[in-house]
């Protein structure tokens, strides 16, 4: 058993560290939450830096714990931040637009915002912004973890983090907004500040009060000249005048029209039932996957269609067609509405159908802030049109449409649904959106698949990217980050800290960071890229870092050859057996239960080498300072991920294993006994 001293004697200031650190851990993971919604809600293309703002918390976080032992406070800095950080983005609204870069990449946003601020300037004040809100946090929780055993510390850290991510859980499902967001995530900061032994966090607490007060007030003051929804995945706008078709704004986009069906038999919304027309007399059964706010359900009631599945992943789109649709499609009893992810309902269906329509199914947001997916990343792979087509009746067709902007991008969905079907799809154009009908019975020419490298497939499902690669927008991130980390740990952190960094710990981070990246995306792609699933599988890994952590605390550490030999054990059976080969077990507790054996073992046996290490450590701040500093390298390594596919982040993830079996090995061949960090000066 791993003997609970720490920095206090009182048990009445034990039991106060003890919830510091629980509230401040509270606090840091429901902040990083809330500022990732917001941020990429308002900077519309923050949303497609997946992990910009999370690993610019990361930064912070570390900075603060390695700063632990200065005399300088950071803590009033964070409220501060955070109202600076509110300001800033409500100021600097940005237009959309679209851009690319060199290796076909594509999102939404400007290069000028309405306050005349370059997207690369404001990207890197947000950057800064926010390392100092959560540098601020990182340093009190800190001083708390130098106040009790480094392991005691760490469950107390990621039970609060439980508490966030369950707070922040409960209010997305109940369609919360950043004022909520504010004062909630305040209140815990607040309190953790109070908890400090001895009343010393008292007037720290007062800022954050005053700061979060701010914050609140700054996101409820403008007023929304439309109806607003913050659904659990976009900011969603109903925007409509007695001249114009209603509009639905996700995350300031122009994202769907609410148009009567009485104008559109001329548009791609019928062009299906034309073509289905052709050989048969009638369209029986429709799925629609990306259904909205119900204009292609409304179609397809119009077009004769006597039975009608809807799948919709966003509610908060649903609620606004069932109020507001002129045609009221989804009162009508043939249709079903499905709020769920196309992919999984793929799977989990038996029906068959006459017609499939993947109708303009394409996100504004991230799958997660772990992850470079969309929402509907994984709509378009080989085996999700697969999947499609298993669900096609005698004579049935799939048809896509959307805006497929560029030829090599038409070129790939073309290609993909020839390599599916067996023969070559039929492709109209109609204005700037294209239609693609595939199937059986398609008898179309051949299209000219070129201008991108490969297929999307599940591994590597960037259908977006032309072809594989790392585009510079990431590498000038992820060299910001390390530039400001250098010159960060130089200024806040103890002399002699950056010539001493902390190893085995570092590497840890990375490695670690690659397995929930991974983790993250696996659950997503066999169960279904909802705000649910996602949210489950990041509790779950906290869930797994707090039992190894009880483990190790009650029968004490184990030798590390076994802890290696497991990890790397369970990484070899997790890379062996792909995703692929659990969508093909039908019975879902069954998939389920594998999958997270699969997916959970190396999670699990990491954190038992963790907590194993971090039990011994003499300098718990500095060593979890560092740990954070491994996990922003580890996010830079995520992006290795768009060139060698998802199942290799678990070969990047062993790789940074063996480094941190290197860096023990060299430590104790130094005489540095167990995992000991740098040590802090004054």
């Amino acid at each position: 058993m791993i003997p609970e001293t720490g920095g206090v004697s009182s048990s009445g200031d034990k039991r106060r560290v003890a919830a510091q650190i629980f509230l401040l851990g509270a606090a840091s993971l429901y902040f990083e939450l809330a500022v990732i919604r917001f941020t990429s809600a308002e900077v519309l293309y923050l949303g497609y830096f997946s992990n910009f703002i999370l690993l610019s918390a990361f930064v912070g976080l570390a900075l603060g714990f390695l700063a632990a032992k200065r005399a300088f406070d950071l803590g009033a800095a964070a409220p501060c931040s955070l109202v600076f950080l509110v300001a800033l983005v409500l100021l600097s609204h940005f237009d959309a637009a679209v851009l690319r870069d060199r290796n076909g990449l594509f999102f939404f946003g400007n290069a000028l915002g309405k306050s005349g601020i370059p997207g690369v300037v404001l990207l890197v004040v947000l950057f800064l912004v926010v390392s100092t809100l959560f540098a601020g946090i990182g340093q009190e929780l800190g001083r708390a973890f130098a106040r009790l055993a480094p392991l005691q510390a760490y469950t107390f850290d990621i039970a609060g983090s439980l508490l966030g991510i369950g707070f922040f859980t409960l209010q997305a499902a109940a369609w919360s907004g950043p004022a909520i967001w504010m004062i909630t995530g305040t209140c815990f900061l607040t309190l953790g500040h109070l908890a400090a032994p001895g009343g010393a966090g008292r007037k720290t607490a007062a800022f954050a009060a005053l700061g979060g007060a701010c914050a609140a007030l700054l996101v409820i003051a403008p007023e929304e000249a439309n109806p607003t929804t913050w659904s659990m995945y976009q900011k969603l706008e109903y925007v409509s005048g007695p001249n114009t078709t209603p509009l639905v704004y996700a995350n300031g986009v122009g994202h769907q029209f609410l148009s009567a069906t009485a104008g559109l038999d001329h548009s791609y919304y019928a062009l299906p039932y034309e073509y289905r027309a052709r050989a048969h007399d009638s369209v029986d059964r429709v799925l629609i996957i990306g259904a909205g706010t119900g204009t292609d359900v409304a179609m397809a009631l119009s077009k004769g269609a006597k039975s009608i599945d809807a799948v919709e992943i966003d509610p908060g789109i649903v609620a606004i067609g069932r109020a507001h649709h002129p045609d009221d499609p989804y009162a009508d009893p043939r249709v079903t509405v499905h709020v769920d992810d196309g992919r999984a309902f793929l799977r989990n269906t038996d029906a068959r159908y006459d017609l499939v329509i993947f109708a303009l199914p394409d996100s504004l947001v991230r799958l997660s802030s772990l992850t470079n997916l969309r929402l509907e990343s994984y709509l378009f792979t080989v085996e999700a049109f697969a999947d499609a087509r298993a669900h096609l009746a005698d004579g049935g067709v799939l048809v896509l449409y959307n805006q497929y902007r560029w030829d090599w991008l038409r070129g790939r969905i073309a290609a993909t649904l020839e390599h599916v079907f067996g023969r070559p799809p039929l492709q109209i154009q109609q204005g700037r959106i294209t239609v693609f009908v595939a199937g059986a019975s398609v008898d179309a020419p051949p299209i000219d698949p070129s201008g991108f490298e490969g297929l999307a497939t599940d591994d590597w499902p960037h259908v977006y990217m032309q072809r594989r690669g790392i585009p510079w927008v990431y590498v000038g991130m992820i060299a910001m980050f390390l530039i400001v980390s250098v010159m960060g740990i130089a200024a806040l952190a103890p002399p002699k800290t950056l010539r001493r960094p902390d190893g085995p710990f570092f590497f840890m981070g990375a490695a670690f960071l690659l397995l929930e990246t991974k983790s993250i995306s696996t659950f997503s792609l066999l169960f279904g890229t909802t705000w649910l699933v996602n949210s489950l599988t990041f509790g779950g890994i906290l869930v797994s870092v707090l039992v190894a952590n009880l483990m190790v605390r009650l029968v004490g550490p184990r030798a590390r050859p076994l802890l290696f030999a497991l990890l790397f054990g369970s990484l070899a059976v997790a890379y062996l057996a792909p995703p692929s080969a659990l969508l093909a077990i039908a019975s879902i507790p069954l998939r389920y239960g594998l999958t997270v054996l699969l997916v959970f073992a190396p999670i699990f046996f990491a954190n038992l080498l963790f907590s194993s290490e971090f039990a011994g450590t003499s300098q718990s701040a500095s060593a979890f300072g560092w740990n954070l500093l491994g996990a922003v390298a580890g996010g830079g390594l995520e992006y290795v991920g768009l060139v060698v596919g998802q199942r290799n982040l678990l070969v990047l993830a062993a790789l940074a294993y063996a480094l941190v079996a290197m860096s023990l090995a060299r430590r104790a061949r130094s005489g540095g006994g167990a995992a000991t960090a740098a040590p802090a000066g004054a």
